[in-house]
């Protein structure tokens, strides 16, 4: 495992799927090992802000690790799963707690309809996703109005990406109500090198103006 591939981020659809089906197997086992707490915060947030969503699509689901914390928190809703790797959505797949995967390329417009989720995760995805305003804006697209998106960004693409602009512009365009925007927080502290002291954004909002 390349720690300095993760590092670099790279954004070709291609290069990402071919990566994560080589990792497939043995992922789950590394972020273990590194303390990846991403999925666990994240569901968290769900159970906080809408734990009664019923339906809710997990956008680059990988081989599901947000959707196990998720059900172990206590969440009873539908789950779908997106994500670019085949070999990670059969690893998803064993784990039992998806009602619905489908392989996708998320910088592409998502083959779902216009608000037909109650809530959207995007957890540790959004390294490889470089235009942030066109994706978020895309994720509250399917998501009904008064539904919940949560999504994590990378401490080091945080301003370089634009993310706190694209934060505001989306309130102001009345494409989405901010509850909170966190961070940064230890994203893989056990990983070593410059891995491990990245850190975490954590964004989470109301799709719709206040």
């Amino acid at each position: 495992m390349a720690d300095d591939w993760l590092v670099q981020g790279p954004t070709d659809p291609h290069e990402v799927a071919d990566h994560y089906d080589d990792w497939a197997a043995r992922y789950d086992a590394d972020l273990a090992t590194w303390s990846y707490r991403a999925p666990v915060a994240v569901a968290e947030r769900v159970r906080a802000h809408h734990p009664d969503a019923g339906t809710l699509l997990d956008a680059g689901c990988g081989t599901g690790l947000v959707g196990r914390a998720l059900r172990a928190s206590g969440f009873g809703g539908r789950i779908v799963g997106l994500d670019v790797s085949q070999a990670s959505l059969r690893v998803a797949e064993r784990a039992g707690v998806y009602d619905e995967l489908r392989p996708a390329d998320l910088q592409q417009p998502l083959d779902v309809a216009d608000d037909s989720v109650d809530a959207l995760v995007c957890v540790g995805v959004m390294t490889y996703l470089p235009d942030v305003d066109a994706v978020w804006r895309e994720f509250a697209r399917v998501v009904r109005p008064g539904g919940l998106v949560v999504v994590t960004q990378r401490e080091d693409l945080w301003q370089p990406r634009d993310c706190p602009g694209v934060v505001d512009r989306l309130a102001a365009d009345g494409v989405w109500t901010p509850i909170d925007v966190s961070g940064p927080a230890a994203y893989l502290p056990e990983a070593e090198g410059e891995l491990g002291g990245l850190g975490c954004y954590y964004v989470t909002a109301r799709v719709g103006s206040a």
